[in-house]
């Protein structure tokens, strides 16, 4: 499963959001800005930065396109 936290005026999770329909990945989006959803992404990384983008075992912090890649890749 692939899960992206965002936040609605985050530039740089349109893109990632966009980067995934673009690769046909099939992903739920997490609204961020939710206080028990921004303390979960606090949780995982250990800050409040975002996008956050789960995949399988991999957490990605930011617009990393080789870090996604490679989680993609070890997800299948």
């Amino acid at each position: 499963m692939v899960e992206v936290y965002f936040s609605e005026n985050c530039i740089w999770c349109r893109k990632m959001k966009r980067y995934l329909d673009e690769k046909g990945v099939n992903f739920r989006t997490v609204n961020a800005k939710e206080p028990y959803n921004l303390r979960k992404v606090f949780n995982m990384t250990g800050q409040t930065s975002l996008p956050v983008t789960v995949i399988g075992n991999y957490t990605v912090i930011g617009f990393d396109r080789n870090a996604v890649d490679t989680a993609l890749q070890n997800m299948q």
